[in-house]
C-alpha cells in the first residue's frame, strides 16, 4: 500500500517543495496520507508515527517528504520486527547531531543512540559527502558503508558486499533518498552531490535487496518538483516507487 507523508518540516528549510512530491507521484494510484500539521513538526511526527503503526504489517511504502520521516516510521518498524535492519540509499551520513525533534540531517544518529537500530544493521548505499562530525560517529559504531566510488570502480565487487550484508540481515526497512542518484538523472532535489549513483547501479543494488524477500516497508524521500529539470526526478522517482511496489 501507498501512503503519503508531504512533510519537509524536518528539512531546515533547505529542501522546500518536496511536500508536493508525494501527491504528484501518486497521482492515479490509490493511496492512504498522513495528516500534516503544518508550522507544528512534533504533532506531524507524532501523526506520521501513528499512521506508520496503523499500517506497518501492511507493506507499506510512504512517499515523503523529506528524509527525516524516515525516524518516525523505521521506529515503528522496529515495534513490530524484532532485528530490524535499515538500509538507505544516500548521498549523506544523516548523523550530525543527537537532535530532537529529529532533521533529515540526523536521524541515522538519532535511531541508533535511542537504541531503535543496532548499529550492525544499517548500511548506507551510494554515500559519498561525510560531514567532518560525522566521521567519529561513523568510525565508532563502524557503520556499513558502500560508498558511490566503490560502485563505480566495480559493481560486481559492491554487490558480493551487499549480499554478506543481506546474509546477516532478517527483516528490512529500505529508505531511498532520491540524493542518493546523480544530479544528472535526479537534480530535483535540496542536496546535490556530484558522482552519484546511475540508474543501473542504483537498479541493481535495489533489486537485489527486493529479491532477499526480506523487506517488509520502504519509503522514497526528498524529491523536489519546485527544483526538477524537465520533470526528470519525478519521472526516475517514478520507476523506484514502480520497483519497491515488487517487495
Amino acid at each position: 500500500m501507498l501512503v503519503k507523508v508531504p512533510s519537509s518540516q524536518g528539512s531546515l528549510d533547505k529542501n522546500l517543495g518536496c511536500e508536493l512530491a508525494p501527491e504528484i507521484l501518486c497521482k492515479g494510484k490509490e493511496a492512504d496520507s498522513v495528516k500534516v500539521i503544518q508550522s507544528d513538526i512534533i504533532a506531524t511526527d507524532e501523526a506520521i508515527y501513528t499512521k506508520a503503526k496503523e499500517v506497518i504489517l501492511k507493506k507499506p511504502i510512504f512517499i515523503g517528504g523529506d528524509h527525516s520521516i524516515t525516524y518516525n516510521l523505521f521506529k515503528a518498524f522496529s515495534e513490530n520486527f524484532e532485528n530490524s535492519s535499515l538500509i538507505i540509499f544516500d548521498a549523506h551520513a544523516d548523523a550530525t547531531s543527537f537532535f530532537k525533534p529529529v532533521s533529515h540531517e540526523d536521524m541515522n544518529k538519532v535511531l541508533i543512540e535511542e537504541g531503535l537500530l543496532e548499529k550492525e544493521r544499517l548500511l548506507i548505499i551510494g554515500i559519498r559527502e561525510i560531514y567532518p562530525e560525522e566521521e567519529p560517529f561513523l568510525e565508532e559504531k563502524n557503520i556499513s558503508l558502500l560508498h558511490a566510488h566503490e560502485i563505480h570502480e566495480n559493481l560486481e565487487k559492491a554487490k558480493e558486499k551487499l549480499k554478506e550484508f543481506l546474509s546477516k540481515q532478517k527483516t528490512i526497512y529500505v529508505s531511498f533518498d532520491i540524493d542518493g542518484l546523480d544530479p544528472s538523472i535526479a537534480p530535483g532535489t535540496g542536496y546535490c552531490e556530484e558522482n552519484g549513483l546511475t540508474e543501473k547501479e542504483a537498479f541493481d543494488l535495489l533489486e537485489q535487496v527486493l529479491e532477499t524477500g526480506k523487506v517488509k516497508a520502504a519509503d522514497l524521500v526528498e524529491i523536489n518538483p519546485k527544483l526538477d529539470k524537465d520533470g526528470k526526478t519525478v519521472a526516475i522517482g517514478k520507476k523506484i516507487l514502480e520497483k519497491l511496489s515488487s517487495f
